[in-house]
């Protein structure tokens, strides 16, 4: 869900073929591109996490609530209908880790890319 969550909000998830290209090229023009869009793109997933994590948690909180908050909670088929409900959420917690894990790799990755550009990259003429 937080996959589709991001990707209808328009959160980008980043491709390094583009920008691998680019440090091995020394290809200053996608390289500044790349350098002023990021700080808005990790905002963007910022927010689509912070959103999806605060969902989660009112969901669970919902759902954990004591019986006379939620009667039907302490019948067999609340009870059934609660433990389903808690296994979509943990489903859902588990996308957002994996993508918060994606973009940890990214952005030391990208990280990385800038620190090679600027090693490799410096003095050179544009090959683009």
């Amino acid at each position: 869900m937080i996959l589709s969550m991001l990707l209808l909000s328009g959160v980008q998830i980043p491709d390094s073929a583009p920008a691998l290209d680019a440090v091995k090229t020394c290809n200053r023009v996608e390289i500044r591109k790349m350098i002023s869009s990021e700080p808005h793109r990790r905002t963007e997933f910022a927010a689509a996490a912070y959103a999806e994590q605060r969902d989660i948690a009112r969901e669970r909180a919902i759902l954990l609530a004591p019986p006379m908050a939620n009667p039907a909670a302490g019948t067999p088929a609340g009870q059934a209908s609660t433990a389903n409900a808690l296994t979509q959420i943990d489903a859902r917690q588990k996308q957002l880790d994996d993508a918060r894990a994606i973009e940890t790799s990214w952005r030391e990755l990208f990280d990385e890319m800038r620190a090679d550009f600027l090693a490799n990259c410096n003095g050179k003429k544009d090959t683009q």
